[in-house]
């Protein structure tokens, strides 16, 4: 396991206290505090030390470290993301979403995304993220994410809900895997299944493919700067917290095809535009 992603567990946790028996599954996730403070500037300088294994191919990230070419692998990751304004940006939380998914689920991935924009002006297409777990079944799981980095957690899930329903539509699932397909990643610490490849290329029909939709969302919360520390008056606090923002997106309903399965990523930030405002600041270094 690559220290990035130790890392990220020592700072992230995720919460189990609350009650997730109905509607869509949930999982929340918080931070850590250290010294009274909720651990956001960490997180921050953790988004940065992840940035060259997201916007990175394995084989352009290895050969950049086998010449010790630091500040260039840093150069070319930053100059993948995109240029929008900050409140417009996805990059970040896609990279968030992919910390997660590559230190708590054990994902692996098969396409970098963010590569296959024509322009940094542009958005990615599509769904945020295209990984795969083969679970101990061993009939492969393809992980499709959505993000919303946002501070507003109903406007989040309302956003995110909408784009699922729309990417789940078999015509539009069928495009995005034509373009995944001829951009996978091989490389020597990942095998990719066969049966992955048969798939994305349309040998297999899409009925009968296993695809995961990860939702991840982040919001502001004031709860959060109530407390000190992950204590039992943290716990009964934030148990009593996410049940209730399990129940706005238990109003909420999606249509599904009978292979699709979809789950929520919760994660509360003290302060989403801090924070991407400390990421942009440290982008303008190299542009």
């Amino acid at each position: 396991m690559k220290k990035i992603y130790k890392r990220f567990t020592r700072l992230a946790f995720r919460f189990d206290g609350a009650d997730n028996s109905t509607g869509f599954e949930k999982h929340p996730f918080h931070l850590d505090y250290e010294s009274g403070v909720y651990r956001e500037d960490e997180l921050v300088k953790l988004i940065r030390g992840a940035l060259p294994h997201f916007a990175l191919t394995p084989d352009e990230y290895q050969r950049l470290k086998n010449d010790d070419d630091i500040d260039e692998m840093y150069r070319t990751a930053f100059k993948r993301i995109s240029e929008a304004k900050k409140n417009k940006k996805g990059d970040y939380g896609e990279l968030l979403l992919f910390l997660i998914l590559k230190s708590f689920y054990k994902n692996e991935r098969f396409v970098t995304k963010v590569k296959l924009r024509s322009s940094t002006k542009e958005q990615i297409k599509g769904f945020d993220c295209a990984h795969f777990v083969v679970p101990e079944s061993g009939d492969v799981e393809i992980w499709l994410g959505e993000v919303k980095f946002y501070k507003s957690f109903s406007g989040a899930v309302s956003d995110v809900l909408d784009e699922i329903q729309e990417h789940v539509d078999g015509s539009y699932l069928k495009a995005e895997f034509s373009i995944l397909a001829p951009n996978i990643e091989y490389n020597k610490d990942v095998v990719v299944p066969d049966k992955l490849v048969e798939f994305l290329d349309g040998s297999i029909s899409l009925d009968k493919a296993n695809i995961v939709v990860p939702a991840l969302v982040t919001y502001d919360c004031v709860e959060l700067s109530k407390h000190k520390q992950c204590c039992e008056t943290f716990s009964i606090a934030f148990k009593k917290h996410f049940e209730e923002r399990f129940k706005t997106i238990d109003k909420r309903s999606l249509v599904l095809p009978a292979n699709i399965k979809v789950f929520f990523i919760l994660l509360p930030l003290q302060d989403v535009t801090r924070i991407k405002d400390s990421l942009e600041r440290m982008e303008e270094l190299y542009r």
